[in-house]
């Protein structure tokens, strides 16, 4: 009997399936990061309100903030727009391990963003209250999406929602293009181009997934039309 020779693994393969084995004790460490996140929130607040001489280095952290939004926010989208597309990168597979907890960092990043920038500073009087404009209604537009998705990303809400929570999550194709909006409309760099570059993708990959279904269904219906003309014999 011949023996059967074991699939030798490659490198993504056996990294995805170290991270899907730890991935149950790596998820609780999240509830810590948002612990530890939520204290850092107090201390910028505290900062703001005794108007301390770290104010700036604070501003300067929720700027870091809005940018590592961004970053994070391309890793979670990058599986879907691969997908899309037909890529296959078996790497990627683990950012869907964990892309609940990385989307609800994505929002809290944001959030710290626009907290450490504008909340914080105006209801210490550093900064004038006003309404959103420009780029910031954009950048409100972003983050509102996101508080939903936050307050949905739960098994509980995809049970009580059922299709409409897809359809909620679908909103994140609005929120990547108000970031890129967001950011072009206060100057262009490097983050103005990276949130452009995933917002054209993201779009790209939709219209490819569509275009590609629509032709795999066209010759079935065709197929399926010339059967039941044919005369039975």
């Amino acid at each position: 009997m011949d023996q059967i020779v074991p699939i030798e693994k490659d490198w993504q393969t056996k990294v995805f399936e170290s991270f899907a084995r730890k991935s149950p004790f790596l998820i609780k460490l999240f509830p810590l990061v948002y612990f530890v996140w939520a204290g850092a929130m107090l201390v910028g607040l505290y900062i703001n309100l005794t108007h301390s001489d770290l104010y700036y280095l604070v501003y300067s952290i929720g700027k870091n903030f809005g940018q590592a939004a961004l970053i994070l926010l391309g890793i979670v989208i990058l599986p879907g727009i691969l997908g899309r597309f037909k890529i296959e990168i078996k790497i990627t597979r683990l950012i869907t391990l964990f892309r609940r907890q990385l989307g609800i960092t994505v929002f809290l990043l944001g959030l710290s963003h626009y907290a450490l920038i504008r909340f914080f500073p105006m209801i210490s009087g550093a900064y004038p209250i006003s309404l959103p404009v420009g780029f910031e209604i954009f950048g409100t537009i972003a983050l509102s999406i996101f508080f939903f998705m936050f307050l949905t990303s739960n098994n509980y809400s995809v049970k009580r929602l059922g299709k409409w929570w897809k359809r909620l999550h679908r909103f994140v194709y609005v929120a990547v293009w108000s970031l890129a909006i967001h950011t072009a409309l206060q100057i262009t760099s490097v983050w103005s181009i990276y949130a452009g570059i995933f917002a054209v993708l993201e779009v790209g990959s939709l219209i490819y997934d569509y275009v590609k279904k629509k032709r795999a269904v066209t010759p079935n219906l065709q197929q399926r039309s010339t059967q039941t003309q044919q005369p039975r014999q």
